[in-house]
């Protein structure tokens, strides 16, 4: 039931009050710590621009407003006027950063201009699933993630046939939705490998050879898919390449300040890759190339190289490496210079960084020692507040801050804009929007125990490609609209396996030609990237090897594979 404005107008009222007065609660901590703003561009399916802005701080996130961009594309110097009016809003001297997704960089470039003093980063999240995106690129990726889909959706198409699916899995489902489309793939994949025994038993049983299904040609090609050991070697080639980024975004959707970790966990993730696959460069290095490629681009920031050079955990590990390479101290002291204006302080920060790499005074007691490796750094730093008050100050500022936030999702914003009425007020439509955000942030917050690279809320049709086994803009054909037509049809027969069929073919055909350059479908991005941004600023680089799997008899164990 469609409530009308009046009596919309005064539960709006008593839920923006309460929410109005959580916001109050967390501006005591903006105060005290610092905060970031979060301004992130997404272009919805209607090929709308919002800019979304909100406030994060050590205690929770709080969603500002959703701002609806001038048609066709969007002003980059217009993106810049909105940011800054909010900086003005919550306060110069109280933001220390402006984190935006990578397709507002120019915005980036302009505002310090205005605001020397306040950092600009990209969104460690964004830039994160754009690192799986160019994986998803590496040709033997790209084909399998295709049969793959054309699998669940040849399961799915069918009830009987997903009821049988169903009965071996023990009624667990293969398909599930995550917050991109590249981290839906990873668990999608993992999902199948998970269950790539019961699988098997289901196309090889009694039950398989009597349906009507192994009778018909397309049935017969999913069978020696499934019984293929080359396709399941494929499928973990795929998991090992995308897990460790999935565990890095799996732990920034924890809760745990993010920044004093980020470019840590980026290393170990590049570490793990290769350990998967037993330190074979052939098979590690393509996938390295690409993290690189982004880590270049968006993570060698000032904030996130000094925040790795004053977390205790990874200095002391990498001491050596770190002093040895001067990007890290430069990166500090440019972060000291814009965090404190006056030269003493400055001059006190660089005399104190000596005494924390050469592990005098404080630094060098055996309670500092014993504490490195198991302690925040945020509580390790206050152990050294009378040697070091200075840099204590600031190293415990910097690791309270994010790099990225998944607290919110951009769908949700563009659902509440799809389902807008059309009698509803401008202003009563931003404060339910305000309202409706907010609770889910909170709502998804206290949802501790769950998987943080699902999605908390999710569209209809997602993952449409993996139950459909094509793009939403590819149904848009009238000869794929016909056969999803047929589908529809219960006992269609004829038109499930046309469809079926037609889906193993284009999967076979998907990235045949290695050396084409080929880019994804922008649709296919665009509605599940946290950037939003269209896949079309994706950068050209020059490739190198490209993985490939050795062929072999054996299935390999999980998390590695045999060769």
């Amino acid at each position: 039931m469609v409530r009308s404005l009046d009596e919309l107008d005064g539960p709006l009222r008593r839920q923006l009050f309460a929410i109005n007065g959580s916001i109050e609660a967390l501006k005591k901590y903006w105060m005290s710590e610092g905060c970031s703003i979060l301004a992130y561009i997404d272009l919805g399916d209607d090929g709308r621009w919002m800019l979304n802005l909100a406030v994060d701080c050590s205690h929770g996130v709080s969603f500002l407003r959703s701002i609806e961009l001038p048609s066709g594309s969007y002003d980059q110097a217009f993106v810049c006027r909105l940011v800054d009016s909010c900086i003005e809003e919550i306060g110069e001297k109280i933001v220390v950063q402006v984190i935006g997704d990578v397709g507002i960089e120019k915005t980036g470039a302009n505002l310090p201009r205005k605001r020397p003093n306040i950092f600009w980063t990209q969104c460690a999240a964004s830039s994160i699933d754009l690192m799986l995106e160019d994986i998803g690129h590496i040709c033997l990726i790209k084909k399998t993630i295709a049969k793959s889909r054309s699998l669940t959706a040849f399961i799915y198409a069918q009830t009987n046939l997903l009821d049988m699916t169903r009965k071996f899995t023990n009624q667990q489902d293969l398909v599930h939705v995550g917050i991109t489309y590249y981290t839906t793939c990873c668990l999608n994949l993992r999902s199948l490998y998970d269950k790539r025994i019961e699988l098997k038993t289901m196309f090889i049983s009694k039950e398989w050879e009597d349906s009507k299904w192994s009778k018909e040609a397309v049935g017969k090609k999913f069978y020696n898919l499934v019984v293929s050991n080359e396709f399941w070697h494929n499928v973990l080639y795929a998991i090992n390449s995308f897990e460790p980024l999935v565990e890095v975004l799996r732990r920034m959707g924890s809760g745990r300040r993010s920044m004093g970790y980020i470019y840590g966990e980026l290393m170990n993730a590049k570490k793990e890759i290769a350990f998967r696959f037993e330190n074979k460069e052939e098979h590690y290095l393509p996938v390295w190339h690409h993290i690189d490629f982004r880590i270049n681009l968006y993570m060698m920031k000032p904030l996130h190289l000094a925040a790795y050079y004053l977390n205790p955990w990874f200095y002391y590990q990498n001491r050596h490496e770190i002093e040895n390479t001067e990007i890290f101290r430069d990166a500090l002291f440019e972060c000291a210079c814009k965090m404190y204006q006056d030269e003493s302080t400055q001059e006190k920060i660089v005399h104190q960084l000596k005494l924390y790499s050469t592990d005098s005074q404080s630094f060098g007691m055996v309670h500092a020692f014993s504490t490195r490796m198991d302690v925040h750094p945020v509580s390790w730093w206050q152990l050294h507040d009378g040697t070091a008050k200075e840099l204590s100050t600031m190293a415990l500022r910097i690791p309270w801050l994010t790099c990225g936030s998944l607290a919110y999702e951009p769908s949700w914003i563009e659902m509440i804009h799809k389902e807008k009425p059309s009698w509803i007020k401008k202003f009563q439509f931003e404060d339910s929007m305000f309202v409706t955000v907010n609770r889910r942030i909170q709502g998804k917050a206290q949802m501790r125990d769950r998987d943080h690279v699902l999605a908390y809320l999710h569209r209809d049709d997602e993952p449409f490609e993996w139950l459909v086994g094509m793009f939403p803009y590819e149904a848009q054909r009238q000869d794929n609209w016909d056969l999803l037509m047929a589908r529809a049809r219960s006992g269609d027969g004829v038109g499930l396996a046309k469809l079926a069929n037609k889906l193993f073919i284009e999967a076979e055909y998907v990235a045949s030609d290695e050396e084409s350059d080929e880019e994804a479908p922008c649709q296919s991005i665009k509605r599940k990237t946290l950037s939003g941004a269209s896949c079309s600023k994706r950068e050209k680089r020059p490739r190198l090897v490209k993985g490939n799997l050795k062929d072999d008899e054996s299935e390999g164990s999980d998390g590695n594979i045999s060769y």
